[in-house]
């Protein structure tokens, strides 16, 4: 799958978020070197710590399906923010050795990093 072709998938999934609380809608869709996707919006809750994160929801959903060796997480904001910390220990753990690229509402890419960039000490070995 082409990168645009993912980008699109991202914004489809920002559009389904779940967030009337921040009013932030987040999507992701990442793909495996198969081509094979999985796709997760953000779902907020009254108990704000119990929130699940877009990147959590398409990891989780990644697992489920049996997907691995992820290459490429798309993360579609209106402001092209970054994972949150908790997000990025998940990506690297799950996506070692994808590229993580920040697109806006247009699908334009604005960044690509890779996970040792947006999180230099994680918990696990990334080697």
């Amino acid at each position: 799958m082409s990168l645009e072709d993912l980008i699109q998938l991202a914004l489809d999934a920002r559009r389904q978020a779940y967030c009337p609380y921040s009013n932030f809608q987040v999507g992701v869709a990442l793909q495996n070197q198969l081509g094979q996707t999985a796709m997760g919006c953000n779902v907020e809750n009254a108990a704000y710590g119990s929130t699940i994160c877009a990147e959590a929801n398409a990891l989780g959903t990644a697992v489920a399906q049996g997907l691995s060796d992820i290459t490429d997480l798309v993360i579609a904001t209106s402001s092209g923010a970054a994972p949150c910390g908790n997000c990025r220990q998940l990506i690297a753990e799950l996506a070692p050795n994808s590229t993580i690229h920040l697109v806006n509402l247009e699908g334009t890419p604005l960044s690509s990093h890779s996970i040792r960039e947006l999180l230099p000490w994680a918990f696990t070995s990334l080697d």
